[in-house]
């Protein structure tokens, strides 16, 4: 039941952010911007979570969440992904 929980938690929480990218257009492109900013950089991940949550309205705690870590791997993969076409 714990583990249904949990998910059923990550998925909200997914969910929310979709959501305020969906309400606000600018958002995603400021999110990509910050992606391909520190997408080299060593600690890529690190300064990507931090980026966004200071320069954008989503907020990423310092421990961050399950649904926290898919966001950034997700931004991350876009990215390269993106790179890749060009």
């Amino acid at each position: 039941m714990d583990n249904e929980l949990n998910k059923q938690r990550i998925i909200d929480e997914f969910l929310r952010c979709f959501r305020k990218m969906l309400m606000d257009p600018e958002l995603s492109g400021e999110l990509t911007r910050i992606a391909k900013e520190y997408i080299n950089e060593p600690d890529a991940y690190e300064r990507i979570a931090a980026e966004v949550s200071s320069q954008t309205t989503l907020k990423i705690q310092e421990n961050h969440t399950e649904a926290d870590r898919m966001f950034i791997k997700l931004l991350m993969s876009v990215v390269k992904g993106d790179s890749l076409l060009y």
